[in-house]
């Protein structure tokens, strides 16, 4: 019987740089570039995961920045008609009797106003303005400079600058207006 005494060599310890030749270069060579491959991936998946959540916080923004708009599109004819009543008011309501009731309504108004407003609606500021088709609905065209809001018909309104109602607006088309002359040689735009 022939013993033959096989020598067992410890495996290298982690972090040791192996002594023994027979260890593959190229193996520790292929593990170094696959944990470099793995730590690259590592780092893009965080780098959507931040990004992701980003959009998300930016998404949830704009959630509650909007959220009213609905609300708001609904009630802009409601402002529209108190306007319509306080510019066709009877005679009669220059009756001191009156006047008090339509103080009471005109706060009202304002009050509305006021809490649509720190809503974030704001009136398009559309008179005299150069035409923005995105701002502005023309009804038709006259006499003005051309390009140019010469009379609003109903208001527009935005919603931190998103445009729920576009003005509807007259618009200048070249053409000079009409005026009549004034003593001492002013003129005034009919």
């Amino acid at each position: 019987m022939e013993s033959k005494k096989t020598q067992m060599k410890a495996p290298p310890q982690a972090g040791a740089a192996p002594s023994d030749p027979a260890v593959p270069q190229a193996g520790i060579k292929e593990l170094e570039a696959q944990v470099q491959r793995l730590t690259e991936i590592a780092g893009r998946a965080q780098a959507d995961l931040q990004n992701a959540k980003i959009r998300l916080e930016k998404s949830a923004d704009e959630l509650r920045k909007y959220a009213a708009e609905t609300l708001l599109k609904r009630l802009i004819p409601t402002i529209d008609n108190f306007q319509r009543a306080f510019r066709h008011l009877p005679a009669a309501a220059q009756d001191p009797e009156f006047s008090e009731w339509i103080k009471g309504v005109t706060a009202i108004e304002q009050e509305l106003l006021r809490q649509l407003t720190d809503m974030g609606l704001t009136k398009i500021d559309a008179l005299g303005q150069l035409l923005d088709p995105s701002r502005h609905e023309v009804l038709m065209q006259g006499p003005g400079k051309e390009g140019t809001v010469t009379e609003v018909f109903e208001e527009g309104y935005e919603l931190h600058g998103r445009v729920l109602r576009p003005a509807k607006v007259k618009a200048g088309d070249g053409s000079p207006s009409q005026s009549t002359p004034q003593p001492g040689g002013a003129t005034v735009s009919a």
